[in-house]
């Protein structure tokens, strides 16, 4: 890559600073490349410049570089879009086709990781169970990941409420999946928001019942 991006600087550089070229000419004093200069050449002599860049030259050090950054992007398996490179407006789920070789090593990366945070997490309690005698007793431990691309909440909130309702899903499993970082708790938040409105209610009808 730096060799192929050293050559297209040189010839970049070469045609910004054109080579006069003259033809039957024998001498030549004060020959510049500048505006407004005046050549005095003989009769059957010829001038102009030199131009690099004729033939599509440079079209070719272009292609060549751009095989290169698709050869990266293959071997990463990171494409141009991880880099915000997309150019066009894209959905959620073209964005995520885009980006499929990335998601792939991510899942790779994370289904390795996540045995051993597991294991390191476990070690971690084991050594306070000994040295603390801290009792957790059986601990379920997860490692939970965030989303990677954008998605719609909305529609995971809906689907969240049905399982939740029909009792497929606790409370706490659907703010986990939702993304809620301490499901327990937000739960006991919950619990106490839920206990105070239904004193609210209890005391208005205690009211409304004395009123009458």
């Amino acid at each position: 890559m730096n060799r192929a991006m050293s050559q297209l600087s040189r010839i970049l550089e070469l045609s910004g600073n054109p080579i006069a070229v003259l033809e039957n000419v024998e001498e030549s004093e004060d020959i510049a490349v500048s505006p407004g200069a005046v050549w005095n050449v003989p009769e059957d002599a010829k001038a102009y410049l030199l131009d690099l860049l004729q033939g599509g030259g440079v079209r070719l050090h272009v292609d060549y570089i751009n095989l290169l950054y698709r050869i990266l992007h293959d071997l990463s398996e990171s494409p141009r879009a991880a880099f915000g490179g997309t150019e066009r407006d894209l959905s959620g789920v073209a964005l995520e086709m885009e980006l499929q070789p990335l998601l792939q090593k991510l899942r790779r990366k994370r289904l390795v990781r996540t045995a051993v945070y597991n294991r390191r997490n476990r070690m971690i309690l084991n050594l306070l169970a000994k040295y603390q005698k801290a009792d957790f007793g059986d601990i379920d431990l997860r490692i939970v990941w965030g989303p990677v691309l954008p998605n719609d909440s909305t529609k995971l909130v809906a689907n969240e409420q049905i399982l939740v309702q029909n009792g497929i899903h606790s409370r706490r499993r659907a703010m986990d999946e939702i993304g809620i970082k301490d499901p327990e708790t937000e739960f006991k938040k919950w619990l106490e928001e839920r206990e105070a409105i239904l004193k609210m209610n209890r005391d208005l009808k205690q009211r409304l019942a004395a009123s009458d």
